[in-house]
């Protein structure tokens, strides 16, 4: 558990160099660029010496849901989503959810199994069933979408379910620093504009004089 310290906060990154990003419905997950807002980051909660549970931004966990991501495709293309906490109780056996909008933590569609790869701060995130977390790429409807599904065989397929690791020392700062930058530049624009718009009245004006003169 290394590269995932209980309590601490990770950003993962997907071959594609897109981050593992929690959708503002605090429902969907898919993949973004932007790995500056606090939706790339996920909190590490230790479920045991072999799991981890990923909380995201909205305080819900990464969840292998069964439904598919793709109408008539129940096999492959497994749907990945943001779920909320439940209140547990240890008398339900372990399952994978099917409305996954309430669960408990005890549920194993909320944790996954680290597997570190031969490839430095690179792992692989399977669950219970032998699935594994997988970026995607390719015309609609797979675009950037995240799925959970078996593996491949050894070759390029696999580097899909590849994930490098990395650690936010402090969330919160680079969360508001972030913050700060986009207003900074949305500030910069707003003033340019302004900027630009009186030069244009000025030459306005300027010509206006001109065809007034005899």
């Amino acid at each position: 558990m290394e590269l995932f310290p209980n309590r601490s906060t990770v950003r993962l990154v997907s071959y594609r160099d897109k981050y593992l990003f929690a959708e503002t419905d605090e429902e969907s997950v898919s993949q973004s660029r932007d790995g500056s807002t606090r939706n790339s980051y996920w909190t590490v909660e230790i479920v045991d010496e072999d799991c981890i549970s990923l909380k995201s931004c909205y305080g819900k966990y990464l969840t292998a849901s069964n439904k598919p991501s793709i109408p008539g495709m129940r096999a492959r293309y497994l749907k990945v989503t943001q779920t909320r906490l439940g209140n547990p109780n240890h008398n339900i056996s372990m399952m994978t959810v099917d409305d996954s909008s309430i669960t408990g933590k005890w549920n194993s569609a909320l944790q996954w199994i680290p597997l570190v790869t031969e490839v430095c701060s690179e792992v692989r995130l399977k669950t219970h069933y032998g699935n594994y977390l997988q970026s995607n790429k390719g015309p609609p409807p797979l675009g950037n979408m995240v799925t959970h599904d078996l593996p491949r065989k050894e070759g390029p397929m696999n580097k899909r379910i590849s994930w490098k690791v990395e650690m936010v020392e402090s969330p919160s700062v680079v969360w508001k620093q972030s913050e700060s930058f986009k207003s900074r530049m949305t500030l910069y624009a707003k003033t340019f504009v302004s900027e630009v718009h009186k030069g244009k009245e000025k030459i306005k004006g300027s010509a206006k004089g001109m065809i007034k003169k005899p």
